[in-house]
C-alpha cells in the first residue's frame, strides 16, 4: 500500500509545531514577566478567579492610598501653616506678642523711630501670616475651601492714612470669576473690627465658610456625611475660629457683626491694631507730642497695646485649637495608611502564595522551551532542502 505524504502537509505539520513551541515559550516568558502561574481560567479556575478578586481589591488599595497620600499632605501643610500663624504671633522665637511687650516698656517707647521699627517688623509678620494663608500643596490653595485655584488672602496698609484693608477672595462652583470681599480695619467705642465694605456679600461668605471636603477615610458612615473627616479648611475659618459645622447649623448664629469682630481679633487683626495704634502714637511724637484725630499720647497708646496684648493669647488659644483639631484629622489619616499599606502587604503574600510562579522554575520552563524553539528552527533548513520530487512509495 502506497502512502504520499506531500511537502505541503510536512510543511504545515511543521509549522503547526514550531507555534506551539513558541507559544509555550512566550508563555513561560510572560510567566517570569508577570510573576503570575496562570494566564487564563482554564488552567486553574479557583485559583485564577481566587486571584481576580485579589486583583480589584490590591487596585481599590492603591486608589485609596493615592487619594489619601495627597489629601494626609494637604492637611500637613494646613496644620503647618496654623502652627506657623501661631508661632508668628505668640509662641516661637521674636514673635509679635514680645515684640508688643518691648514697645510698651519706656524708655523704648520714646523715640519714633524705635516704634517705627516695631510697626515695619509687625507688617511684615503680618505679611508672613498672609503667605501661609496663601500656601499650596501641589497647585492646590490648601485654605481656599471648595475653591483649589484662586488665590484667598491679601492684605494691604497705607502708612499716611492708616488705612489697612484685608481681602478675601473666592470663587464658587458654576461662576466663572472669583467674589471680592474686603474689609477695613475700623475702630468704633474703643474696639477694632474688619468691616466688610460691601455688606451685601455677607450671604456669600457665609457660603464661602460653610464648605467642606468630607472624605471617606474608614472611618464613620457615607450614609452620615457628618461622621466623615472634613479635609478643608477655609482660610476664613481660620481667621475667624468659626468651623464649617458652626457656621451650617448657626447655632447661636452668626451675624455679620459677629465675624467682622472675629477677624477684628484674629491673628492678622491683633497685628492690624498694634499696627495702627503704633502709627497714631509715632504722629503724636513726630508733631512735638500734640494729640489730635490721627495722634494719641502715650498712655492711650499703653492702653490700647494693653488690650491687644490681653487678646493675643486669646487669639492664640483659638489657632492651638485648630491646629489641634487638624492634627487630629492627620493622625486618623496617617492609621488609615498604615492600615491600607498592611492590607496591600497581606494581599501580595497570599497572591504570591496562591498565584505566583515560583521564579527558578519559571526561568527552567523558558530555557527548556528555547532550546526546543531553537532546534525546530533548525530542523526548517533539512525541510527546505528536500527534493522536488514530493512523494515516497
Amino acid at each position: 500500500m502506497a502512502m504520499r505524504v506531500t511537502n505541503t502537509a510536512l510543511y504545515r505539520q511543521y509549522t503547526s509545531s514550531v507555534n506551539d513551541v513558541h507559544s509555550q515559550l512566550n508563555k513561560s516568558m510572560n510567566k517570569i514577566s508577570s510573576g503570575k502561574a496562570y494566564e487564563s481560567a482554564s488552567e486553574n479556575p479557583l485559583a485564577y478567579y481566587s486571584g481576580q478578586r485579589m486583583d480589584t481589591q490590591y487596585q481599590d488599595i492603591l486608589s485609596k492610598k493615592s487619594l489619601l497620600t495627597d489629601v494626609d499632605k494637604r492637611l500637613q501643610q494646613q496644620e503647618q501653616g496654623v502652627r506657623s500663624i501661631q508661632s508668628t504671633l505668640a509662641t516661637g522665637q521674636d514673635n509679635a506678642a514680645n515684640r508688643i511687650s518691648y514697645i510698651l516698656n519706656s524708655p523704648n517707647n520714646e523715640i519714633s523711630t524705635t516704634v517705627g521699627t516695631i510697626r515695619d517688623d509687625l507688617i511684615q509678620k503680618q505679611q508672613s501670616m498672609i503667605n501661609n494663608l496663601n500656601s499650596k500643596y501641589e497647585s492646590f490653595y490648601v485654605f481656599g475651601g471648595n475653591d483649589l485655584s484662586t488665590t484667598p488672602f491679601a492684605i494691604s496698609y497705607d502708612e499716611k492714612t492708616n488705612d489697612m484693608t484685608l481681602t478675601y477672595n473666592h470663587k464658587f462652583s458654576g461662576e466663572d470669576t472669583a467674589t471680592e470681599f474686603k474689609f477695613k480695619l475700623t475702630e468704633e467705642n474703643g474696639k477694632f473690627s474688619f468691616k466688610m465694605e460691601d455688606p451685601s456679600l455677607f450671604p456669600k461668605l457665609q457660603k464661602a465658610m460653610e464648605e467642606q471636603g468630607r472624605v471617606d477615610i474608614g472611618y464613620g458612615s457615607i450614609h452620615d456625611t457628618k461622621t466623615l473627616v472634613d479635609t478643608y479648611t477655609g482660610g476664613m475659618n481660620v481667621l475667624t475660629g468659626i468651623t464649617s459645622d458652626a457656621m451650617r447649623t448657626r447655632n447661636p448664629g452668626y451675624t455679620q457683626e459677629d465675624v467682622e469682630e472675629a477677624l477684628g481679633n484674629s491673628a492678622l487683626g491683633v497685628l492690624g491694631q498694634s499696627i495702627v495704634t503704633m502709627n497714631k502714637y509715632m504722629t503724636y511724637l513726630d508733631n512735638g507730642r500734640q494729640t489730635g484725630a490721627d495722634a494719641i499720647d502715650k498712655d492711650e497708646f499703653c492702653d490700647k497695646l494693653g488690650k491687644v496684648l490681653d487678646q493675643v493669647q486669646t487669639t492664640s488659644d483659638r489657632l492651638g485649637r485648630i491646629y489641634s483639631d487638624l492634627g487630629n484629622k492627620t493622625n486618623q489619616l496617617d492609621n488609615t495608611l498604615t492600615r491600607l499599606t498592611d492590607d496591600k502587604l497581606n494581599l501580595e503574600t497570599q497572591y504570591k502564595e496562591k498565584l505566583g510562579a515560583d521564579p527558578y522554575e519559571a526561568i527552567l520552563e523558558m530555557y527548556s522551551y528555547q532550546r526546543s524553539y531553537s532546534a525546530a528552527l533548525k530542523v526548517s533548513s533539512n525541510i527546505m532542502g528536500m527534493s522536488l520530487f514530493d512523494f515516497m512509495r
